[in-house]
């Protein structure tokens, strides 16, 4: 629409110009050295006009001639370019793919194409990694540091070394210029924290945590949780150095900061139990039950209980559970302390009922316990003892990082060193496959199926990939 109206703007004032000037004719003399020149207004406007056009054109043309050189290279760099980062992208793949020899030959390409070490340097480290090459890999990673755009990538490759080699005081240098430099990277904040735990420097790491709190680096929860966890371990330092006062306000906090977490909870009210606070630590325990039930909760709770008859010790566990009867662990309990104490009905009904809700091998072992001693069946007994070889198995401490599992929790996994990544669980099952032997050598398993020997269960770990 605009274009139309300028055109048609342009047109109109071209006409009252050429108008205008033949409403006026007129004569141009001119005299110049010995020069005479007349002719109309009218060709003398038209010889200007032209003589404009030409050299208009000729500059146009002088201008192109003078930029040639320049788009040729310019025309050049870019096919370089285009090819560069063709490599660049070929050579990720064979990085993926694990293929070192064609990584390190576009790895050089690369470099002779773009001239950008922060493009080059890291395909050329992950090339001599896969090729076996750490320390060829090492130097790439420390060229890299040298430049702003490639540095934090250079140090996480020097620290993926460090703690590969179990160098852990390098890993922690690198690690502390890594947080300067990117203090929201998550994975930074994992190492610095797991690195300074394993050195039992706990404060250092619970400061690390506050930080990450206050900037907002970290869920609430998780925060809550590593800092009841750094708490704990806290407390038992002061424990262990005689420092009860201390260690009590250290538990307590952690206690606060997360009541689900069963160490500190035992922790709490074991102290509360030696300052004489008996009931105290008993509703301690009981609202930890309420909210998250552990065998462990239960001991502690026994213990504070005292020496006393079975049957109240049944009583007592009654209590712990009396906000939380159907839980698994809950009737187990109940069924334990009723066993016991000799009720032989109550255990019956709660073995009943978990066979339903938990069909785990400690039920079974139970239910063969019971028949032992309440109908002195051992053929009934060694029945369910059979039976809880094939059951799934009971939860416990799983690593989520490695899936080590461990029969007491801790603060760190004793595998893989990672820091509060225990979770109370059932641990991963897999049943090994017995293959036939009359089976031929090069058949299709698949037209005969393996059988599966369920009595020769084991424990296999969750791979879990962390690092990105």
């Amino acid at each position: 629409m605009w274009r139309t109206v300028v055109f048609f703007t342009e047109v109109a004032v071209a006409v009252a110009v050429v108008i205008w000037f033949l409403d006026r004719p007129g004569e141009v003399f001119i005299e110049w050295q010995g020069w005479e020149l007349e002719t109309s207004f009218g060709v003398m406007a038209l010889a200007i006009l032209i003589t404009v056009i030409f050299l208009s054109t000729l500059y146009i043309l002088w201008k192109w001639i003078k930029r040639q050189p320049r788009e040729i290279l310019r025309s050049r760099r870019y096919r370089l370019e285009a090819k560069g980062y063709r490599a660049l992208t070929d050579g990720l793949a064979a990085v993926a793919a694990g293929d070192a020899r064609v990584a390190k030959k576009l790895a050089r390409k690369v470099d002779s194409l773009l001239k950008e070490p922060s493009l080059t340097l890291l395909l050329s480290a992950q090339a001599a990694q896969l090729d076996g090459d750490e320390i060829a890999a090492r130097q790439y990673f420390e060229k890299m540091l040298d430049r702003s755009e490639t540095e934090f990538l250079g140090l996480r490759g020097l620290i993926l070394q460090a703690l590969r080699d179990s160098d852990d005081a390098s890993a922690l240098k690198y690690s502390q210029r890594a947080y300067f430099l990117q203090p929201s990277a998550a994975w930074v904040l994992e190492t610095l924290v797991s690195l300074h735990t394993k050195e039992g420097r706990w404060r250092e790491a619970q400061l690390l945590v506050e930080e990450a709190q206050r900037h907002k680096r970290m869920s609430v929860e998780k925060g809550r949780y590593q800092q009841a966890v750094l708490l704990t371990e806290r407390a038992r330092l002061s424990i262990h150095d005689n420092k009860l006062s201390q260690a009590f306000e250290q538990v307590r906090k952690a206690y606060n900061l997360d009541p689900t977490n069963s160490a500190a909870t035992v922790l709490l009210a074991n102290l509360l139990s030696k300052e004489g606070k008996k009931r105290h630590s008993r509703k301690i325990i009981e609202r930890s039950w309420r909210l998250e039930p552990h065998p462990s909760l239960c001991q502690a709770y026994l213990e504070i209980v005292g020496d006393v008859s079975e049957l109240d010790r049944y009583r007592s566990v009654v209590q712990l559970t009396k906000d939380n009867r159907d839980h698994p662990d809950s009737r187990f309990a109940i069924a334990e302390a009723a066993l016991a104490a000799s009720l032989w009905g109550e255990t019956k009904q709660q073995l009943e009922a978990l066979e339903r809700l938990s069909p785990t091998a400690r039920v079974f072992r139970l239910w063969a316990r019971l028949a032992e001693l309440g109908a002195e069946d051992d053929i009934a007994a060694r029945r369910w003892i059979d039976r809880s070889t094939e059951a799934e198995a009971d939860r416990t401490w799983v690593c989520s990082k490695c899936g080590t599992v461990a029969d007491d929790w801790a603060s760190m996994c004793l595998n893989c060193d990672s820091f509060a990544t225990q979770l109370w669980k059932q641990p991963p099952r897999a049943h090994r496959a017995i293959i036939p032997s009359d089976l031929p050598l090069g058949s299709n398993l698949s037209e005969k199926k393996p059988e599966i020997d369920s009595s020769s269960a084991v424990i296999e770990p969750e791979i879990i990939s962390r690092l990105k």
